[in-house]
């Protein structure tokens, strides 16, 4: 693969590998190392790869990553421990802050959207990881089930089925936050 093909491919897609692995792992660190290493694996891979399935390859590829450095993390034993409610905000590539997107916006309405923002965050990352990952490619990356069934090998009903459940287990954790 020549190499303005392949930094074409990684502008175009290490925005959203970098937010998928971010949302599995919860940790920017480990977000930005699992991006990294996914391209680095497209790079040696080369030709091999197929142009109309390259997005595909690169989620799987993270997706994979991910889950290996999460079932690494089990048998680590944390040097301190993180404040479990300190979710950081993801602002999704080429977005402005809430800030400078709605400038009518009163400060506490601003405010009031941001905290909505988190609280949806922290749920998310409270989701078993079937379900997390089926609710980030759906909802934040915006994929067809199609593409999440074809990026995880599952059926596109295991697939529709799971984001359904996610959904409802989403709506009972908000349930409380949204009824004020």
């Amino acid at each position: 693969m020549p190499e303005d093909v392949f930094l074409e491919l990684v502008r175009k897609h290490q925005a959203q590998i970098y937010q998928h692995a971010f949302y599995m792992l919860n940790d920017r660190d480990d977000a930005t190392d699992v991006t990294q290493e996914v391209f680095i694996k497209a790079w040696k891979q080369g030709e091999k790869l197929r142009v109309e399935t390259i997005k595909s390859w690169l989620l799987k590829c993270a997706h994979n990553l991910s889950l290996d450095l999460l079932r690494r993390r089990r048998f680590r034993l944390p040097l301190a421990k993180a404040d479990d409610t300190e979710i950081e905000t993801l602002i999704h590539a080429g977005k402005e802050n809430v800030a400078f997107q709605s400038p009518t916006l009163s400060p506490e309405e601003l405010c009031m959207k941001q905290e909505r923002k988190q609280l949806v965050q922290q749920a998310i990352a409270r989701l078993p990881l079937h379900f997390r990952t089926v609710v980030v490619m759906r909802e934040i990356e915006g994929l067809s089930f199609e593409e999440i069934a074809e990026t995880l090998h599952q059926p596109v009903g295991t697939v529709k089925s799971n984001t359904f459940r996610a959904r409802k287990k989403l709506r009972e954790m908000l349930g409380n936050f949204f009824r004020r």
